[in-house]
């Protein structure tokens, strides 16, 4: 059902055949979608959670942590945020109720941690900027991967912006050359050549992005690639999720959905 969903949104985008459903007068920085076509919009300090009709379910926000760096939002049930100044992670649960301490990466010896996300079996990996250096733990915070300094191995300027772990890879979006492939162990497997890229998500084999006011996809196996012109090309940010499209400008969210009737 999902990689037929996901080809027809698709074919919508191309062909104009999209459903405006709800325009949300909503302020954020970025969004983030789940597996069940529920968006999260982070603005500064302050987590929404939005059903896929637009309706506000539940707002997180801790005032003593700052600005929300990340989300990763893999599992709909253990959301993952990021607090990059202050290096506190939060656990939230689907009510956006907190989920036990937060950790702080400072306690566990990493001072200069710049980005975290889930990982298999509850994990999580950190990259830590002080060694240039991929770190992940298991449930229990233990130490389990480490990569060992990439600048060095890599023999590249080595400044991820945001990474994500998905179908047994952990993807690494280094901007300046692309994104970065390792194993679950933390083994260097490739590099995809997709430079200036700052979003990311996964739609079963393929990678999608927003670059320059359009949807762009990347199939992991096929290589084939496709773009497609979006309807607000002032978008800040731009995710999917099933049949839903969620368009972020400075100043709404909009909602789409396929027309299958045109």
């Amino acid at each position: 059902m999902l990689p037929l969903m996901f080809t027809l949104l698709l074919l919508a985008l191309q062909s104009g055949n999209l459903v405006f459903i709800k325009s949300l007068p909503v302020k954020g920085d970025q969004i983030s979608t789940d597996n069940l076509s529920n968006v999260y919009v982070i603005n500064f300090d302050v987590l929404q959670k939005f059903d896929p009709k637009g309706n506000l379910l539940k707002t997180y926000s801790n005032k003593n942590f700052g600005k929300i760096s990340s989300i990763d939002a893999s599992n709909p049930m253990k959301l993952i945020l990021f607090y990059r100044n202050f290096l506190q992670v939060v656990f939230l649960d689907n009510t956006l109720a907190q989920n036990g301490d937060p950790i702080s990466l400072e306690e566990l010896g990493y001072p200069q941690a710049q980005l975290i996300c889930a990982s298999h079996d509850n994990g999580m990996w950190v990259y830590d900027q002080q060694n240039f250096e991929l770190i992940r733990f298991d449930q229990n915070l233990l130490l389990v991967n480490q990569t060992g300094n990439l600048a060095q191995l890599l023999s590249i300027d080595f400044k991820p912006q945001s990474m994500l772990e998905y179908d047994n890879r952990l993807y690494v979006n280094n901007p300046t050359v692309g994104i970065l492939v390792f194993d679950i162990f933390g083994n260097y497997y490739k590099t995809i050549p997709l430079p200036g890229i700052y979003d990311f998500q996964f739609k079963e084999d393929e990678l999608v992005y927003y670059k320059d006011g359009k949807l762009n996809t990347f199939h992991l196996k096929t290589l084939e690639q496709t773009e497609t012109k979006l309807p607000d090309s002032t978008a800040v940010s731009v995710h999917i999720s099933n049949d839903r499209l969620y368009v972020l400008t400075r100043e709404a969210l909009g909602i789409y959905t396929i027309n299958f009737q045109k």
